[in-house]
């Protein structure tokens, strides 16, 4: 393999590194509001019942 082709792959490499890396800084963006829009919602369905401290101490897993 020449040095031009090995250094093409090369930084096609980088460029689908960073397109992966881009995809998942999203997914993880768009998880933390749907994260964040799921507390509101249990806030608003039980107010008073969360503890500001203990999000996620109370979880009903009965069917």
């Amino acid at each position: 393999m020449d040095i031009g082709a090995m250094s093409m792959e090369i930084s096609l490499a980088r460029v689908q590194q960073s397109a992966g890396i881009s995809v998942a800084k999203k997914a993880m963006a768009s998880q933390e509001v749907a994260a964040d829009g799921l507390l509101k919602m249990a806030e608003a369905a039980a107010p008073k019942q969360v503890p500001v401290d203990g999000i996620g101490q109370i979880v009903d897993v009965r069917a």
